[in-house]
């Protein structure tokens, strides 16, 4: 019996490890000039691609123990020295010719993340952003490198240097959407992310509260929605369940749910709060001044005392 289990046990780790073990050998090949290589070549319409990979920062992300170079690069053979021309799924090849006008290097390497992550892909081709790169052919939306980061270097969430860690959040929707040709062209307000980052949620993630919402919290990530969309979570009365929820507030109602976090400050709450500041930094200022008076009011007194005994 116990040779049997061992047995198994071995046929087990055989299975993972091999496609690791693959993957590492496949990689070492690529990695041996694109670890060496640096700068950039010009593609056509003036396209930069960099060419360097750093193999150190690649093994540390989710990518580099166990996907091979060839799984993203599917046009890419083994040799290096033939162009690439290895067949693409349908389906891949479909979704690198929708997002191609976003994705300029090499759009069936962005589209190849349908082969693992298909659910979230399905999400973000319904949402937003998927409509804006696929139905409207635009350049400016978002693909998952675009919140990600390079493929070579994404980091597991939890880490505080992913670009979706949840402490990065707001500043990776803020890239795009501080843009202020963004916000004109797609008619949302420019303050937005400054308007969340003056709100109470705002300074309790600047705080570090890892319990404070960001972006993602209210407006989904792979499948974020337009604010007019009835399947948003910010639409109509689907605010007062997002707000609602047994983490945040539970109960909310109507009136609560009206103080939108983007909304900027009431004029009295903003001139109290500047107000109150005022008052703080003038009582210290009050404070400091006196206890220097003091000081001076004590070694004079003492000066003083000391030349009426000279004479």
């Amino acid at each position: 019996m116990k040779i049997w289990l061992n047995t198994l046990l071995l046929l087990v780790f055989t299975v993972v490890s091999a496609p690791a073990a693959n993957a590492a050998s496949d990689n070492a090949s690529c990695l041996t000039c694109h670890g060496a290589m640096q700068g950039t070549v010009e593609k056509e319409k003036g396209v930069l691609v960099n060419l360097h990979i750093d193999q150190a920062k690649f093994e540390k992300s989710v990518h580099g123990g166990f996907v091979a170079c060839v799984d993203c690069h599917l046009t890419f053979g083994p040799n290096p020295h033939q162009a690439p021309s290895a067949n693409v799924a349908k389906a891949v090849k479909d979704m690198a010719n929708a997002i191609s006008a976003k994705s300029k290097v090499d759009a069936v390497a962005q589209a190849a993340c349908l082969n693992c992550h298909p659910d979230m892909y399905k999400e973000y081709a319904s949402s937003i952003h998927g409509r804006n790169v696929i139905k409207k052919r635009s350049g400016d939306g978002p693909v998952c490198t675009s919140c990600h980061g390079s493929a070579h270097y994404i980091q597991p969430k939890t880490n505080r240097e992913s670009m979706v860690n949840h402490f990065s959040v707001v500043s990776t929707c803020g890239n795009c959407h501080e843009e202020k040709s963004i916000s004109e062209k797609y008619g949302f307000s420019p303050l937005v992310m400054e308007r969340y980052l003056e709100s109470f949620h705002g300074r309790k993630v600047k705080l570090g509260h890892p319990g404070a919402p960001v972006c993602s919290n209210c407006h989904g990530a792979h499948d974020v929605k337009g604010q007019k969309d009835a399947a948003s979570p910010v639409a109509g009365a689907n605010k007062k369940k997002t707000c609602g929820t047994a983490a945040c507030h539970p109960g909310a109602t109507d009136k609560f749910i009206a103080a939108i976090t983007h909304k900027p400050l009431h004029p009295i709450a903003h001139y109290s709060e500047i107000a109150l500041i005022l008052l703080t930094l003038g009582v210290f200022i009050f404070i400091v001044v006196h206890v220097f008076l003091d000081i001076y009011a004590d070694v004079r007194d003492r000066l003083f005392r000391k030349g009426n005994k000279h004479e």
